[in-house]
């Protein structure tokens, strides 16, 4: 169960991704990220009310759920999105898995997880297909180039997602209500969006009227949602040790969607090929981690 929840995760924040770099086709950061939050929360907030009876909050759990929602989907997701549109969504979804390097370590240090050989095994064995996709020449897309200096938008970018993961086990041993989890980290990160503009000093402009953009940009979204879902859930029932490398195998499904839909934008090398098969792998051998 963890694990099919856990890649299931992997899945929808893959397709994700593939919608956010069609949409960066037409469209821009800023205004991408407002569109997805929005959809986001609605999307959260439809499953709220339909799936839940409301009642009372625990201010604690609140709290840690809004501060996962500020690191991950807010601050992790600007990030994520930047590093989509400078070297493409097959290179920035492989050094966005280095979360799962982040949520082992700090799991370990600040939830007192076992790590077992097993795991340091996985997590070397994706590090290693890591740092093969680190080293394609740069330029790797068909369109645009881009520089080694960009890597360092996804890779932090997993480091947010990364502690993200473990604030929300924290706030998940408080109360167990996955689906509270993901509407109070969603509101968060929208509620930020101000701040972000702010920040951008008007570096880009919000563009409202492309509906192919709000088509697009719902839909990462919206799959963004479902992937939290399967997450959250998967964190209620599992250790963070063994979620995190299990959801960090997005890369392989964004390597063969990227094949089907984007194929006139990116280019699939081998050294992008070899680094999915390895983080499979070390996936694979999480897979059958026992609980204890």
């Amino acid at each position: 169960m963890v694990s099919a929840l856990a890649i299931s995760s992997a899945f929808f924040y893959g397709l994700s991704m593939i919608f956010t770099r069609i949409g960066l086709r037409s469209s821009n950061v800023l205004s991408g990220l407002l569109i997805s939050l929005i959809s986001s929360l609605i999307a959260s907030l439809v499953i709220y009310f339909y799936c839940v009876t409301p009642h009372y909050f625990d201010i604690l759990s609140l709290l840690y759920f809004t501060l996962a929602g500020i690191i991950g989907p807010c601050v992790g997701r600007v990030l994520l999105y930047i590093g989509i549109n400078r070297v493409g969504s097959s290179i920035a979804s492989q050094l966005h898995a280095t979360k799962t390097l982040f949520s082992a370590i700090t799991a370990v240090i600040i939830l007192g997880e076992r790590l077992t050989l097993s795991i340091v095994l996985g997590t070397i064995i994706m590090f290693i297909g890591i740092v093969i996709v680190s080293s394609e020449n740069p330029g790797g897309q068909i369109k645009n180039k881009w520089s080694r200096k960009d890597l360092i938008f996804p890779i932090i970018a997993g480091a947010c997602f990364g502690l993200a993961h473990v604030i929300r086990k924290i706030g998940l041993n408080v109360i167990q209500e996955p689906i509270i989890g993901v509407l109070v980290q969603n509101a968060a990160a929208l509620s930020l969006f101000p701040l972000i503009v702010f920040v951008q000093k008007s570096q880009e402009r919000l563009i409202w009227n492309d509906k192919r953009s709000w088509t697009i940009f719902s839909l990462s979204g919206i799959s963004s949602v479902i992937g939290q879902l399967c997450l959250f859930y998967a964190l209620d029932f599992g250790q963070v040790v063994i979620v995190s490398p299990l959801a960090s195998t997005s890369p392989f499904f964004v390597i063969l969607l990227a094949a089907v839909f984007l194929r006139n934008i990116e280019r699939i090398t081998w050294k992008i090929v070899l680094g999915a098969i390895l983080i499979i792998v070390a996936s694979t051998v999480l897979t059958f981690i026992p609980p204890e």
